[in-house]
């Protein structure tokens, strides 16, 4: 079978069957992607080149031209005109994004709530001043949903020291937690109001 030209190989692709198309690729393929490469594109691109290749094969398959029963020169002639084509729309893409005016730069929205409010930022002191292993520890338990047991197996440590660990990490967030909160909902003083 693998002694057979393209040619014959072909009329069994044209009779359905999948296998003689495998046999055409197979045979042909690294000739496509070595002719790809030599015309200076990136593997990557070859390879994508290539399957384009023998895609046009698949679409033209009743109208392709055989030379000495090989399938070869229209493959090699059909991956120079891919790659000419890939090139052009490149350089089109690239023409039209040098038209496009650039925008203006816009804030990004994650900037205007970095920061956030005066709680989330007394919340955040606390966390980031807690050991690495509470605030493990804490995100195992309130994140990610374990229960204290489960986060304390986790990471190796008793159940009731988690316990006390996680009940210290929320005194303290709850600490500076309170004076923030009642800050915001104070009440307006009347020679404030206009």
């Amino acid at each position: 079978m693998e002694q057979s030209s393209d040619e014959e190989i072909w009329r069994r692709v044209l009779d359905g069957d999948a296998r003689a198309f495998a046999l055409i690729w197979d045979r042909h393929r690294d000739r496509v992607f070595r002719a790809l490469i030599s015309l200076r594109s990136e593997p990557t691109d070859a390879e994508d080149l290539s399957a384009m290749t023998f895609l046009e094969l698949w679409r033209r398959r009743r109208q392709v031209r055989f030379v000495d029963a090989s399938l070869l020169p229209w493959l090699l002639v059909t991956a120079h005109n891919v790659h000419r084509n890939a090139a052009r729309a490149r350089r089109r893409h690239r023409a039209l994004l040098s038209r496009v005016p650039a925008a203006e730069h816009a804030p990004d929205p994650a900037d205007l709530v970095a920061d956030g409010t005066p709680l989330t930022r007394a919340v955040r002191e606390v966390l980031d001043a807690a050991r690495p292993d509470d605030r493990v520890l804490l995100a195992l338990t309130v994140l990610d949903g374990l229960t204290v047991r489960e986060a304390a197996l986790a990471l190796g440590i008793g159940e009731s020291a988690a316990k006390m660990r996680l009940s210290r990490l929320r005194r303290r967030i709850s600490d500076v937690a309170e004076p923030v909160k009642t800050a915001e909902s104070a009440p307006i003083l009347e020679g404030e109001i206009t």
